[in-house]
């Protein structure tokens, strides 16, 4: 907890805040120096112990509102955040880390393969996240499982007072078909009257054994037309898309001839649909919903908003 913004500031107050004990001097107190740390060149954050000086005159008022820590705040809309990025080489240092994501910012993820926050290995000190925005994980594709929102790899602690959501899962396809079709050779339904074949053969011996068959105007030893039958194959429907990161859940499209329906893409961190059986296959399984907290084992969860999806 920082120190007071107004009102005296004392020795144990400083003690407290920076977590000093025995003998304490002034000239150990620059910030830069033994206790209170400077910020490295490739830190995004801000120094929380900004007010204090690096050298000359330095008084208990220099650390009145400051705090032993550097913070991120996310003042608008990011994705695939790593938090090494953010601190640079002071993330693994062991010194407290801040991340806040301000109300009405959304970090997203681009890709199930990404996180909109991820703490990732390295970091070092206490690592605490805000959330008063949106978390969201990208939607899966057909079939495909959705993304995950937050991961750690790291001891840290999350609050979340506003949204941290999964991606929906992609739904399945449909079940393929198959579906009988029809050429004609000859009189019926081939434009040609009976007469013309009536050459005393058949149609096996004319065309050949199999799909072949002879329909109508037949004498004993003659054909006057000659149907082939094709059995033929439909691919079922597409699944449609999971609810993502900029992506609305889709719906899936319908199959053809015997062939089943896909199955409509997840809301967020639920899974998609089954695709409907076709005649020939069943419909495939839609993809599972992503995890809107991953690497449960790190983390010290507090919700106070909404979280949607699964943890692992």
């Amino acid at each position: 907890m920082a120190i007071a913004s107004s009102g005296a500031v004392s020795a144990s107050d400083i003690r407290s805040e920076y977590g000093l004990t025995g003998a304490v001097s002034f000239s150990s107190l620059y910030r830069g120096g033994t206790h209170v740390r400077a910020k490295a060149a490739n830190n995004t954050g801000t120094n929380l112990a900004a007010s204090v000086p690096t050298s000359g005159a330095i008084a208990f008022d220099n650390f009145r509102g400051t705090a032993k820590g550097f913070r991120y705040t996310y003042a608008s809309g990011a994705t695939d955040q790593d938090a090494s990025a953010l601190f640079g080489s002071d993330y693994a240092v062991n010194y407290p880390k801040e991340i806040v994501i301000n109300s009405g910012v959304e970090l997203g993820a681009t890709s199930t393969t990404e996180e909109a926050l991820e703490i990732d290995s390295g970091g070092a000190g206490s690592i605490t996240v805000t959330n008063n925005g949106t978390l969201s994980g990208a939607g899966g594709s057909v079939g495909a499982d959705g993304g995950d929102a937050f991961e750690a790899a790291v001891t840290c602690t999350f609050v979340n007072n506003g949204t941290v959501r999964a991606g929906g899962g992609g739904g399945g396809t449909g079940g393929n078909g198959s579906y009988t079709s029809y050429s004609y050779y000859g009189g019926t339904g081939g434009g040609l009257p009976s007469w013309v074949y009536n050459c005393h053969v058949g149609c096996s011996a004319r065309f050949g054994s199999g799909p072949w068959t002879c329909v109508g105007f037949c004498g004993q030893s003659e054909c006057g037309s000659c149907r082939k039958t094709v059995t033929n194959s439909s691919t079922g429907g597409a699944g449609g898309v999971g609810a993502g990161y900029n992506q609305s859940a889709g719906t899936g499209t319908s199959g053809s001839n015997n062939s089943g329906t896909g199955g409509d893409g997840g809301a967020f961190g639920a899974s998609g649909s089954t695709g409907t059986n076709g005649n020939s296959t069943n419909g495939v399984a839609g993809g599972a919903g992503g995890k809107y907290l991953r690497g449960s084992s790190f983390v010290t969860f507090t919700n106070n908003g909404t979280a949607q999806g699964g943890t692992a």
